[in-house]
């Protein structure tokens, strides 16, 4: 039995609220610290001044970046929804991480070593597989057999924790028009990454351009030939993540702005009162479709996601119209939100990806 969140009644556990006033998602013994790890990392990881894997590895430590890999996923969304109402970048580099976990369990693969615990990153560079599939995109590395297993050369356009001796999981193409699923170590010779800095926000997340050329990949790392398959297989928790760091993202916004609820003569109270009720109804939602992904429907998780992101584009919007010049402060809480939330429609599957996919139906 689970509590659905509420921005107005503020359920957090007392040790939580000591720190944070915003509502769990659920509530689960080691909240209160993960929410004071990323909120001390929070300012250094929006200036790029350390990486979100200083506190994923503390977390690992814990146990808690492999929660929810058989049946429920509501112990890991929770886990990322608290960090995002902290720091979004931490939330955002946990999905990848966590994602790359799931590529493998849904084959049956036992982890990398140094996965389970953070100790070495996991990267989702799957975008152009899901794109490949809607029929708004195309896979860009290309795989030509070997005797022992495939070259590949290509380039993925945009990957996040691609750090030295990583793992990343990509789909190529063979010349015949064959797909596959595989992973290959970030160190690997040709699998080279051109860092991209300078954005809105999530700066400090790995995030790059990589140009393969000539890496090789054996049978053994060949994680499926079956892509729509693995695809169907991984769908479901790898949105429900991203939409749980959605709602961690909105429930930060309106929280902070509740103290000016009132301002402007009572002008934003049906603005608050929306907001919210959207909030309450959407946590049910994901908290229900996280509880058994693997009988989500497709089209309720892609709406949730979709939803969701809407969500913390208008918390994000509404909180900073009421907190005024305080928040218009680069450094402040309130405009890294609003930085954050901007990242969301052009974040893989974009806006216009997942509209696509549910017009379709």
């Amino acid at each position: 039995m689970t509590a659905t969140p509420s921005i107005q009644s503020r359920t957090s556990s007392e040790t939580a609220e000591s720190h944070s006033k915003v509502p769990a998602l659920v509530e689960y013994p080691e909240r209160a610290t993960v929410l004071n790890l990323a909120a001390e990392q929070a300012a250094s990881v929006d200036a790029d001044e350390a990486s979100p894997f200083e506190t994923l590895r503390r977390l690992g430590e814990l146990g808690l970046l492999t929660k929810g890999r058989h049946g429920s996923l509501l112990p890991q969304a929770a886990v990322i929804y608290d960090l995002a109402t902290e720091c979004m970048s931490t939330a955002f580099s946990l999905w990848a991480h966590r994602s790359t976990i799931t590529f493998f369990d849904a084959v049956g693969r036992s982890l990398p070593d140094g996965l389970a615990d953070g100790s070495v990153s996991g990267s989702t560079a799957m975008a152009a597989a899901f794109k490949d599939a809607a029929g708004v995109g195309n896979i860009a590395v290309t795989a030509e057999p070997t005797e022992d297993g495939y070259v590949l050369n290509g380039v993925i356009p945009w990957a996040s924790n691609l750090y030295p001796h990583g793992v990343a999981v990509l789909p190529v193409v063979t010349a015949e028009g064959h797909k596959l699923i595989v992973t290959v170590r970030t160190e690997a010779a040709g699998f080279d990454v051109k860092p991209m800095k300078n954005l809105l926000a999530l700066d400090a997340t790995a995030s790059g351009f990589t140009k393969v050329t000539d890496v090789h990949v054996p049978s053994e790392d060949v994680l499926s030939d079956d892509v729509p398959g693995f695809l169907a297989s991984v769908s479901a928790p790898f949105l429900l993540m991203q939409a749980s760091f959605c709602l961690g993202l909105s429930a930060a916004a309106l929280t902070s702005a509740q103290e000016y609820r009132d301002s402007s003569n009572g002008v934003f109270r049906e603005d608050f009162d929306r907001r919210e009720q959207e909030f309450r109804e959407l946590s049910e939602e994901v908290i229900r479709l996280a509880e058994d992904p693997a009988a989500a429907g497709r089209l309720e998780v892609l709406k949730a996601r979709l939803n969701a992101a809407h969500l913390a584009q208008a918390a994000a919007h509404l909180e900073l119209t009421v907190v005024g010049g305080r928040g218009y402060v680069a450094t402040s809480a309130t405009a890294r939100r609003f930085r954050e939330a901007s990242f969301l429609p052009v974040q893989s599957p974009t806006e216009g990806h997942l509209r696509s996919e549910i017009r379709r139906g």
